[in-house]
């Protein structure tokens, strides 16, 4: 019974060192961790930012065909300026109509809200179906 005794003080003793080695890893990659933020704070490190978009856009409402191959739509509060999607292409325009393009011979069009400062975001596509209008 006695060896008994001086493995149990034995495994003691082991389990204290574990744990002793495991305190001072931890501790160590704290100080590292540590370090490392701080110089990353030191240097002009790009970092990323969210923004939170408060609401979205409304969605573009009455897009209209008008002849000549010109489509309108009522303007969206907040928008800078709309995205208007023919044939997969997307085209960029700032007012509330675009022309489109007598060789893209569409059928079918798609007009978003955008906002540029990034706080209300945009909108979801509006759809006009230009087959309709012949």
């Amino acid at each position: 019974m006695e060896g008994q005794g001086k493995t149990d003080r034995h495994r003691s003793a082991s389990a204290i060192k574990i744990f002793k080695t495991a305190a001072m890893i931890l501790f160590i990659a704290l100080v590292a961790a540590s370090f490392i933020y701080v110089v990353h704070g030191l240097f002009d490190v790009p970092r990323v930012s969210f923004t939170h978009v408060a609401s979205r856009l409304s969605n573009v409402s009455n897009v209209t065909y008008r002849k000549g191959n010109l489509f309108a739509w009522d303007a969206v509060k907040n928008a800078t300026y709309y995205v208007v999607e023919a044939n997969g292409t997307q085209f960029v325009v700032e007012e509330c109509q675009w022309r489109c393009p007598d060789e893209l011979n569409v059928d079918l069009i798609r007009v978003k809200a955008v906002d540029a400062s990034g706080r209300h975001g945009e909108s979801g596509w509006s759809y006009c179906d230009v087959s309709s209008f012949d």
